[in-house]
């Protein structure tokens, strides 16, 4: 278990959809927030609202492909709190495109944001953590780190690089005895403006279908509370629509054990989302 109640959360991504969802569900829990992304208009509208409601949080800019950036985050959050304990990289952003249309600068973009985003919360914020003696460190992937989907070759890519970077970030730790520990979410669909967004930034759009997939997913503050829930928990994997991701999983499964087939993720566009 984790005691989070009163304490200090740093979200990456954070002025709108799941990342706006966690800092909630930390603010419920009396903990600080700070709160940071890319879009500073939109941030200081979130904060500004937070405030007026009651809540301690900050907000601060942050661009996570920059190292220094993120470094900054850190310090922000520690000169306005004294302390850290949580910190959630979330920061991302979506791509669809088939594989053939997929350019050099389009690897670029996607794999700075998700993957490199990542990595940089991971090592401004770990080194802090081993020497206070506790914190968490969260990463956002997706149930599209879990199974590949046609069309989101590049999409998959970072997600999977994020499960992978993480589930043996966490395995290192508790190797090593630390009291820091790590978690990972992979939510399916969310009603969020990711579409909108990732289009701003990638030029990618992501069509009709995935866009009535995502229409009919849950709601971002129902995705925050329960990941912090299940990190209050001691979970590592953090799963929003668990029916979704173990049909996905078995069949991806059943399917490597069946003649080493190619699993086509059908039941993804289901009623089941």
């Amino acid at each position: 278990m984790i005691d989070l109640q009163n304490k200090t959360a740093v979200i990456t991504g954070a002025a709108s959809g799941i990342g706006l969802g966690l800092a909630r569900a930390c603010i419920s829990r009396d903990m600080s927030v700070a709160l940071s992304d890319v879009d500073e208009a939109k941030l200081e509208a979130t904060v500004t609202s937070l405030a007026n409601a009651g809540a301690n949080v900050i907000g601060v800019p942050c661009d996570v492909r920059s190292a220094d950036a993120v470094e900054a985050l850190r310090d922000s959050a520690l000169s306005a709190f004294r302390a850290v304990h949580l910190v959630c990289n979330n920061a991302g952003v979506g791509f669809n495109r088939p594989m053939l249309e997929t350019k050099s600068a389009d690897w670029d973009l996607v794999l700075d944001i998700n993957v490199r985003g990542v990595v940089n919360g991971v090592d401004a914020f770990l080194p802090l953590f081993l020497d206070q003696g506790e914190g968490h460190i969260s990463a956002t992937s997706s149930l599209s780190g879990l199974v590949a989907d046609p069309g989101l070759s590049l999409y998959n890519a970072s997600k999977f690089a994020v499960a992978g970077i993480m589930e043996a970030l966490g395995l290192e730790l508790l190797e090593q005895g630390s009291p820091v520990s790590t978690s990972l979410l992979c939510p399916g669909p969310v009603v969020t403006a990711l579409a909108t967004t990732s289009a701003a930034v990638t030029g990618s759009t992501w069509g009709e279908k995935v866009s009535d997939y995502l229409a009919r997913g849950m709601a971002p503050d129902d995705v925050g509370e329960l990941a912090i829930a299940q990190i209050a928990e001691g979970r590592f994997w953090l799963l929003p629509h668990p029916e979704l991701t173990f049909d996905l999983i078995d069949g991806r499964i059943a399917a490597l054990k069946d003649g080493g087939q190619l699993f086509e993720p059908e039941v993804a566009w289901t009623d089941q989302a």
